[in-house]
């Protein structure tokens, strides 16, 4: 295994306590940004979409900055800002899952019966056999508002590896150093 590189780094700040403070915060924001388009008679037709996405990774890319301009030297690792970011997307998915929950039951009551009609019609529009779409759909008709909030809890948690990437490369300020070759 001489190929791999051992890679040398220092945790600077404490990013565990952030990335929950702000994990809630970001989930928060994902919550108002979906409340938003509700009062703009815009309400969402799937628990997870590209409105959603974007609010995540830009909320991301802010509480990775204001990470990194917290700490005392403002010094932080690739590493770091990937736990970090990995922390702070489990935390937003959690939180969003929660809020969706709320929204299906009390803000939209149709917040279901929408996306199973839009996925429905995804699942119409894909390929595969007729017996196959139509087994998909059975399956799709049985999901109720807590799973709804599943998947879009589980994608965002997903997404939150994307954009945790992201802002890793971004804000990164050192390079870690390479280990000394042990025998």
């Amino acid at each position: 295994m001489k190929f791999i590189r051992r890679y040398q780094s220092d945790i600077y700040g404490n990013y565990r306590f952030a990335a929950l403070r702000d994990g809630a915060l970001a989930g928060l924001v994902i919550g108002g940004v979906v409340l938003f388009c509700k009062l703009i008679y815009y309400p969402i037709y799937a628990p997870e979409n590209y409105v959603t996405d974007i609010t995540l990774l830009v909320a991301t890319l802010f509480f990775a900055y204001r990470y990194r301009s917290r700490l005392p030297e403002k010094r932080v690792f690739f590493k770091e800002l990937m736990l970090y970011g990995l922390w702070l997307g489990v935390v937003a998915a959690v939180v969003y899952g929660l809020f969706l929950l709320f929204y299906g039951g009390v803000v939209d009551k149709e917040f279901p019966a929408r996306c199973l009609e839009h996925f429905i019609y995804g699942e119409q529009q894909g390929s595969g056999t007729d017996e196959e779409k139509a087994a998909t759909i059975a399956v799709m008709r049985t999901y109720r508002l807590h799973t709804w909030a599943f998947i879009g809890a589980f994608r965002t948690a997903v997404m939150a590896i994307m954009t945790a990437f992201v802002a890793a490369l971004v804000f990164r300020t050192e390079k870690n150093k390479v280990k000394e070759k042990t025998k």
